[in-house]
C-alpha cells in the first residue's frame, strides 16, 4: 500500500507538470500528438482526433508529445513556427504547475490543520526518551513547584531548573498533579547535547488554532519560498562537493521515502508531495540541453534578437539527452544500491 501511495504521488506531480505544457501547447494551437503518464511501453491508450492519451508501464515519469518541435518539421501550427513568445510560455508552464500544485497542496494542509502554538500552562506535552525525568514523570502532569519554586507558567520551569542546575545539583524536587492528586518526586536532570547545562527534557502541550484564508496563503507562500531556497541551496553543496554521489537520490529512492512517509499521515505525504512538486520545477529550470530551462535559454536569447543555429541547438539538446539518461541510470543504481544496503 505505502508503494501505491508514493507511485500515486509521484504520477500526480509529473502529470500536472505534463499538464501545464499540454494546455499551454493547445491554448496556442499547437498539435499535441500524445499525452503520456508513465514511461515505457502503452499498457492502456485512448485515442481521439488530435491526440492520443496513454498509460504506460512504468509508473514513474511522463511526456506530452508537442508535434514541430524537430528543426526540420514542416507540420502546420507545430511547436518551432510559433512566436517565440508562445514556445517560452508553454516550456514554462509545467514548472508553473509545479509551483501551483505545491501552493495548493500547502494551502490546504495549513487551512485544514491550522497552526499549533504552545500551551502556556505548565502541563507536560511530551518527555523526551532520552531523558533521565522519562521514567518520573508522564505526559498529563501539572508541574505546581520545583525545589520550592511555585510554577504558574510554562516558562517558569525552565527558570527554576537553570536556577537549581547553577548550584550544582543534577536532581530537582517537584510537586506534579497526577489524576487529580499532588505527588512530590525526586527527578535527575539531563545534560543538554547542544549547550553546556541541565534540562528536564520536557515540552508543552500544544493548541490548535484555526487560520483565515489569508493567513493560510501567507503560510503558504512562505513555506513554498523556503523550499525553494532549500532546493537551491541542495543543488549549490551537490555542485560544490559538499554532497557525496552515493547520497543522491532519484526516482526510487524518492518512492521509498514517500512510502515510508505515509505511514505518519496524510499531512506529512502532502507536505513531501509540495516538497518534490518544487524540486521538480526548480530541476526543470536548471540551464541544462534537453531539460525546460535549457530550452529556455535558447527561446530567450531568440526573444532578445539573437539569431539562433536550430541545428546546433538541436545538437545540444541531443548531448544533453544522451547526459540526463547517463544521470538517470547512475542514479537508479545508487538508488538500488542503498535499498539493498
Amino acid at each position: 500500500m505505502n508503494i501505491l501511495i508514493a507511485v500515486l504521488v509521484m504520477g500526480i506531480i509529473i502529470c500536472i507538470h505534463e499538464l501545464g505544457h499540454f494546455t499551454a501547447a493547445k491554448l496556442f494551437k499547437m498539435p499535441v500528438s500524445e499525452f503520456a503518464v508513465g514511461m515505457g511501453p502503452k499498457v492502456y491508450s485512448y485515442d481521439t482526433v488530435n491526440t492520443t492519451y496513454s498509460f504506460r508501464a512504468i509508473p514513474v515519469g511522463g511526456f506530452v508529445n508537442i508535434e514541430g518541435m524537430d528543426i526540420d518539421s514542416d507540420i502546420e501550427n507545430g511547436f518551432n513556427k510559433k512566436p517565440a513568445y508562445q514556445r517560452f510560455i508553454v516550456l514554462i508552464a509545467g514548472v508553473f504547475m509545479n509551483f501551483l500544485l505545491a501552493f495548493v497542496v500547502l494551502f490546504f494542509t495549513v487551512y485544514s490543520n491550522g497552526t499549533y502554538k504552545p500551551d502556556n500552562s505548565p502541563v507536560i506535552g511530551e518527555v523526551f526518551k532520552e531523558a533521565a525525568a522519562n521514567e518520573y514523570i508522564h505526559s498529563g502532569d501539572k508541574i505546581l513547584d520545583i525545589d520550592g519554586n511555585v510554577i504558574t507558567k510554562w516558562s517558569d520551569i525552565g527558570a527554576a531548573v537553570s536556577k537549581v542546575s547553577e548550584e550544582k545539583n543534577n536532581k530537582v524536587e517537584i510537586t506534579v498533579l497526577r489524576d487529580g492528586k499532588e505527588e512530590k518526586l525526586t527527578v535527575p536532570l539531563t545534560k543538554d547535547p547542544q549547550e553546556d547545562r541541565m534540562i528536564l527534557g520536557v515540552v508543552p502541550n500544544f493548541i490548535k488554532e484555526p487560520v483565515s484564508v489569508g493567513e493560510a496563503t501567507k503560510l503558504s507562500i512562505k513555506s513554498g519560498v523556503k523550499i525553494f531556497t532549500n532546493t537551491l541551496d541542495g543543488l549549490k553543496m551537490i555542485v560544490t562537493g559538499k554532497v557525496k554521489t552515493k547520497e543522491l537520490t532519484g526516482p526510487i529512492g524518492i518512492i521509498k521515502v514517500v512510502g515510508d512517509a505515509s505511514s505518519q499521515g496524510a499531512s506529512v505525504v502532502l507536505w513531501l508531495m509540495a516538497l518534490i512538486s518544487v524540486n521538480i520545477g526548480v530541476l526543470n529550470l536548471l540551464p541544462l540541453p534537453a531539460l525546460d530551462g535549457g530550452r529556455l535559454i535558447f527561446v530567450i536569447l531568440e526573444m532578445i534578437g539573437v539569431k539562433i543555429n536550430k541545428k546546433l541547438e538541436e545538437r545540444v539538446h541531443l548531448a544533453g539527452m544522451v547526459f540526463l539518461f547517463g544521470l538517470i541510470i547512475f542514479i537508479t543504481t545508487n538508488d538500488i544500491f542503498n535499498l539493498a544496503k
